[in-house]
């Protein structure tokens, strides 16, 4: 017996398809613990299983973004206890947001099952006869061929200028829209995506990434779906790439996989997580937005930028092709700016995130990047004036988000690094699917304490 439940949520509804009756049941009852409208105290460690429930897929609708989350986190740098994902899309029986997983009906419940449809991109001639998500990686459309993994030749790749942490995983991204579509850019801000549009994300694990966007070495993880089936719903689906390499098949649960490295290992997620990060967006995509794909490091290792999107793409002209985010008396702002919009602006610490109550916004704005008549000022930023010299609530010690001059002591760098079991009193940022901090010197945490002990 298939039963569908519409739960309400601090970012999203969701529509979730579960197997049997008693998942059904418990799904709920782990949904529901995330419903309060009231957040608690920003203080402790504790993180509710919400979202985390097992054999469910998920349809989100991108509207319903209303409701505050409740959030136990230790200092709100970081929103609700199981808030935004260490991936840009969580959990899934296809890639970034709810899948797969009944062949009945690809996974998809409600009258969203007969929006969109694979597209012109080649299908393997295995689609499913109904629409629905398939199971296969293969028959998603992403592949020409699925034997030399040749990209279907109307699906584009495309590489963010900054990118959401995902543990040190290799990422390549690709996106589809359907023919003599538009994406709606009438709000800079919100990108809407025509319903249709899918989004395929590849994850793997000790590989290299070179300047022409193809791997050498180590091996695919997943891939994961993002799919637009209706004017405000999004399908998401993950599929897991077999041990041989020769396969990726849906799954819902998510899964635990050895880092090359050794422990801890990388968490696939599970679908249902999904809309803890791109509940953020009111269209669900992060990433390919004007900032992503338009500051002086998209396109690294190719594809699209604001620069060379197809002609007609956008209804609306960005601010600028070649966008600069602001700098300070510092030289170290920007960067550190556009890690902070992409791993906590854009999936939380927004209006419309789940971490929105806080008060707390990192997330750039094209207004406030290149206002009106003026010039942009570090100063005048949402990160800015919401972060820096502000005191956080937490109920243990006194902490400010961002205390210049001093970043060992400053609660947005302190979360970033923190994870378990040794976060000692600090919610790690995000709480949920990274299991080791970013370090790196040049792309990672370590750049926003540089800016911040280099502030007055």
């Amino acid at each position: 017996m298939r039963i569908a439940i519409r739960v309400r949520t601090g970012a999203a509804k969701l529509v979730a398809s579960l197997f049997p009756a008693i998942a059904g049941a418990a799904a709920l009852a782990a949904c529901s613990a995330d419903t309060s409208s009231q957040p608690p105290e920003d203080g402790g460690s504790e993180a509710s299983d919400a979202y985390s429930s097992p054999e469910a897929m998920a349809l989100v609708d991108s509207t319903a973004t209303d409701s505050p989350a409740s959030d136990s986190a230790a200092g709100e740098t970081g929103g609700q206890p199981d808030g935004p994902g260490a991936f840009e899309a969580g959990p899934g029986d296809a890639a970034d947001g709810g899948g797969s997983g009944d062949a009945a009906d690809g996974g998809v419940s409600g009258d969203a099952a007969d929006d969109g449809a694979l597209g012109d991109a080649a299908d393997g001639g295995c689609a499913p006869e109904d629409g629905g998500l398939p199971d296969d990686l293969r028959c998603t459309g992403l592949y020409s061929d699925w034997a030399t993994r040749a990209i279907a030749a109307d699906v584009h790749y495309y590489d963010p200028g900054y990118k959401l942490w995902s543990d040190g995983a290799v990422k390549r991204r690709w996106i589809w829209l359907p023919p003599q579509t538009q994406i709606d850019t009438s709000d800079m801000d919100e990108w809407v995506f025509p319903v249709g549009t899918k989004i395929w994300k590849e994850f793997s694990l000790g590989s290299q990434l070179g300047s022409d966007g193809q791997l050498t070495g180590g091996e695919l993880v997943e891939t994961r779906l993002l799919w637009k089936r209706g004017a405000s719903t999004w399908a998401y689906a993950v599929y897991r790439w077999s041990d041989d390499q020769s396969s990726a098949q849906s799954i819902t649960n998510g899964d635990q996989v050895p880092q090359p490295d050794g422990p801890p290992a990388y968490e696939v997620p599970a679908i249902i997580q999904c809309p803890n990060c791109h509940g953020g967006r009111r269209d669900i995509v992060l990433g390919f937005d004007w900032i992503g794909l338009g500051v002086a490091t998209a396109g690294a290792t190719g594809g699209l930028t604001l620069a060379t999107l197809p002609s007609g793409w956008l209804t609306q002209p960005p601010p600028a092709t070649a966008v600069e985010i602001p700098e300070d008396a510092t030289e170290k702002a920007a960067p550190a700016l556009g890690l902070l919009h992409m791993n906590c602006g854009v999936t939380c610490h927004n209006v419309n995130g789940k971490a929105g109550y806080t008060g707390l916004y990192m997330k750039l704005l094209a207004g406030q990047v290149y206002p009106e008549g003026g010039t942009a000022s570090v100063t005048d930023l949402d990160t800015y004036t919401t972060a820096v010299n502000v005191v956080g609530q937490l109920n243990f010690g006194t902490y400010k988000r961002i205390a210049p001059g001093d970043s060992a002591n400053s609660l947005v760098p302190l979360m970033a690094l923190a994870r378990g079991p040794d976060a000692g009193a600090f919610l790690p940022m995000p709480p949920i699917l990274s299991h080791r901090p970013d370090t790196d010197p040049t792309t990672g945490v370590p750049l926003v304490q540089a800016w911040i002990d280099a502030l007055q």
